[in-house]
């Protein structure tokens, strides 16, 4: 893989960039509103009459969107020098980042820092010099998002619309009241202004106030990043280059946690504090030696080639630690800021350690590649690269992995016969390819290794004498046969460019097949008391077709262009290790099972349920398909019911420039992919989408196409297609306008170009699904499911670009 950085060229230039962004949360589910959500559940017989007379007044009608979100801003400065020459080159750029996320207060912030610096220089004939080098600090926080237990997007959907947001001491119900005047339970928690968090009386689960859950915690993170490369290119005779490049990277992360005395139900309230902090860093060098050869043999035979080798090292050490109260110790001396570390912590606090131990992973890999052309027209080029892992990583006898790679390429046009068509096409190329590459990202420590632990104490006798002996057992069932997983993939395809360059077409048809793909973390059914180590637990195959056309042309004083873009994909799991012949479980939802699953025969990680069947028309109850005939809704009915993966992806790129303006118009979309929608709740008496229950069966609507308020079966409805939504979409990710101003009224000013610009970014979205944003939902084996994940925010942005 060969990557381009950015380097200084022609005579010095200063840049200044500036982005000013004022964002806000996008699309909104529809929910119940408060009257809506009293004749549910007075329908359903879970909140009774007087429940609701004793806790409502009958006008609040909270939306917990507006509570839990605000319009927010963002800024991004850039300053860049360049400069070049034929001697070497320049390129240094500094850029500071500041974005106080759409969440209301300052909950969510991520700040970072960052530098660039890129140099070459040709020290002599036969030896140039190169570097490139970047540094980045960030620190950030965070609120809960993507699960289903304590999410604040999902808070918003779930807590009923009866609560106020706050209370002040006048009207504070009677439920919060009594919290405020005992000390068995936490504290209320308020906004410091005698403003007190509202606490739900209907509502007693997880997700709480959205105010609460965003100050109950404090969740910082910070760190930097310094990596980059250098490399010495020396050239001892013509068309031979010897280069010698090292690339490194020092990284080291802290967190910082407190989890605050609060109460807000029942259910969720702690009188004590706890502490947490972590510290992490990570030190990689990669050592490659290469040398490349290159020549033409009289006009039309030119040849290449490369070989070389690189040794790699990473060591990474990490130590992490909390203090935890309990409800007969607060855990810290004060409840004050200035106290909230370890040093003050209370010497009965339950104390954890964790970490200090160093742990390394190194890499070795030989390589080398063959290249000939012929004359422009016929190409062809072999590599094999050789890649051993240690034996942190892999058993020795697996360690090595061999990946070759082929490809081939006919440049059509370059043809005699082709000649007559040169008026109308100016190019069309033939290429094929084929190669393999390996991945072993997700393991390291041991893990395929049986390792023996101890257990703990054990009381035993001996001659009528008390004692106790430690015992052991194997922490994992260990895996000798784990070996790399392996892509190996074919493409065919074609390049064509017609009328003067003016239009272009690119055709792609790929088949890529992972095979001994390696998952972690499953439960054969043979595995009984201990972990199961990774296995290289089957095969994946995937196919498509990936097409791109532009256009571009000048009409008088105006530019126009177009590119659009798609890619299908058709995918299914081949083959599967055959202890798990039953398939892999992936995600679960709550407590009512595995939803995702691995599969033969099936998308991977494909969703998991029962088929709705419809409402029964008599009772208002769900009911399922029985698919093994035996007169039960059981497990063994469950089936897919949908995937995560698109069928088809696409995007389409305008733009227009005319008298130094600008227009760009960029959208993006998918379609054939299914979202699970795990927002909403049978256990407890949430808050539910306007979708589930604006035409439920009740005795005046037998026709309703969802169950009853209250129905049986809600379990099973929760992991049912019902809860399946096609996941197809359209977003307009940008509206760029800008303005350039005229070169001589630029340079006036002592200025080569100014430019400014507005766009609105991730405003449009053109959707079924009924959550957030069907752009953002889990990934790898929760891929489509949707538990309340942070959406992209829309943006309304103004820059300026000047270069001096």
């Amino acid at each position: 893989m060969l990557v381009t950085t950015r380097k200084g060229k022609g005579e010095g230039k200063i840049t200044y960039d500036f982005q000013l962004t004022k964002q806000s949360i996008a699309k909104v589910p529809e929910v119940m509103n408060a009257e809506e959500f009293m004749n549910y559940y007075l329908d359903a017989g879970l909140i009774s009459k007087e429940t609701f007379y004793n806790n409502w007044d009958f006008k609040t009608n909270t939306n917990w969107v507006d509570v839990a979100f605000e319009t927010s801003t963002m800024q991004h400065h850039t300053l860049t020098f360049q400069a070049g020459s034929d001697k070497g080159s320049l390129y240094m750029s500094a850029s500071i980042l500041k974005n106080n996320g759409i969440v209301t207060g300052n909950a969510d912030i991520y700040n970072r820092l960052t530098g660039m610096l890129n140099g070459s220089w040709k020290i002599k004939e036969w030896l140039n010099v190169e570097s490139n080098n970047q540094v980045n600090y960030s620190k950030s926080k965070s609120v809960a998002e993507g699960s289903e237990y304590s999410s604040m997007l999902l808070t918003v959907l779930q807590l009923d619309p009866l609560t106020k947001a706050t209370y002040t001491l006048e009207d504070m119900p009677d439920n919060m009241r009594r919290i405020l005047n005992t000390t068995e339970y936490g504290e209320l928690l308020s906004d410091g202004n005698g403003n007190y968090y509202g606490v739900s009386p209907f509502v007693t689960m997880e997700n709480l106030n959205p105010l609460i859950m965003r100050d109950n915690a404090l969740s910082e993170n910070r760190g930097f990043n310094l990596s980059g490369s250098t490399a010495l290119n020396f050239t001892p005779i013509k068309d031979l280059v010897f280069t010698s490049r090292i690339g490194y990277s020092l990284s080291s992360s802290e967190g910082y946690g407190v989890n605050h005395d609060y109460y807000a139900n029942d259910s969720q309230h702690r009188n004590y504090v706890g502490l947490s902090a972590s510290e992490n860093s990570s030190t990689y060098y990669q050592w490659e030696n290469f040398a490349n050869w290159s020549h033409t043999f009289g006009d039309m035979h030119h040849a290449s080639a490369m070989i070389g080798s690189s040794f790699s090292e990473s060591r990474g050490y990490g130590v992490s630690g909390s203090y935890t109260g309990s409800d007969d110790d607060f855990g810290v001396k004060k409840d004050d800021p200035l106290f909230w570390y370890f040093a003050y912590a209370t010497s009965t606090a339950t104390k954890s350690l964790s970490g200090g131990e160093p742990s390394y992973s190194r890499k070795l890999a030989y390589f080398g590649r063959l290249s000939y052309d012929y004359g422009g027209r016929y190409l062809a080029q072999f590599s094999l690269r050789a890649d051993a892992a240690d034996s942190s990583v892999l058993p020795i006898d697996n360690r090595w992995g061999y990946f070759p790679a082929a490809s081939l390429g006919w440049a059509i046009t370059e043809e005699d016969f082709m000649q007559p068509t040169r008026e109308v096409l100016d190019q069309l190329k033939l290429r094929a390819s084929w190669g393999q590459n390996g991945s072993i990202a997700s393991l390291g420590g041991y893990s395929y290794a049986n390792v023996i632990a101890s257990t703990g104490n054990y009381p035993t006798t001996q001659d009528g004498d008390y004692g106790y002996i430690t015992g052991y057992a194997p922490t994992s069932t260990g895996n000798d046969e784990l070996k790399w997983e392996t892509s190996e993939q074919f493409n065919i395809g074609l390049d064509a460019r017609f009328l003067s360059n003016s239009l272009s077409l690119t055709i792609d048809y790929y088949k890529k097949k992972t095979k001994d793909l390696i998952v972690t973390g499953i439960t054969p059914s043979t595995v009984v008391g201990n972990a199961s180590s990774p296995v290289n637990a089957g095969d994946i195959e995937n196919s498509g077709v990936e097409i791109e056309i532009g256009y571009q042309k000048m009409i008088g004083e105006l530019m126009l262009g177009a590119r659009a873009n798609m890619a299908t994909l058709k995918n299914k799991v081949t083959y599967i290790h055959p202890s798990l012949k039953e398939g892999i479980g992936g995600t679960s939802f709550h407590t009512y099972g595995t939803i995702t699953r691995f599969e033969v025969g099936h998308p991977a990680w494909y969703f998991y349920g029962y088929k709705f069947k419809g409402v029964n028309k008599e009772t208002g109850n769900p009911e399922f398909y029985d698919l093994n005939n035996d007169g039960t809704i059981g497990t063994e009915d469950k089936t897919e019911i949908g995937k995560g993966m698109a069928d088809v992806t696409y995007g389409l790129t305008l733009t227009a420039a005319w008298k130094g303006i600008d227009l760009i118009v960029f959208g993006t979309g998918s379609a054939g992919n299914d979202i699970f929608s795990c927002l909403n709740r049978s256990d407890y008496n949430v808050n539910k989408l306007t979708e589930f229950v604006e035409n439920r069966w009740t005795p005046t609507n037998t026709n309703g196409t969802t169950p009853r308020a209250g129905a049986n079966d809600m379990d099973k409805y929760m992991i049912s297609d019902a809860c399946v939504f096609s996941g197809n979409y359209f977003k307009i990710k940008q509206i760029q306008l800008g303005y350039t101003l005229p070169h001589d009224i630029s340079l006036k000013a002592k200025m080569e170009n100014v430019r400014i610009y507005c766009s609105l970014d991730d405003f449009f979205t053109f959707t079924k699904y009924p959550g957030f944003d069907p752009e953002v939902t889990g990934v790898g084996n929760s891929l489509g499911v949707d538990k309340g994940s942070y959406p992209n925010s829309k943006k309304v942005v103004f820059g300026l670009n000047v270069t001096f």
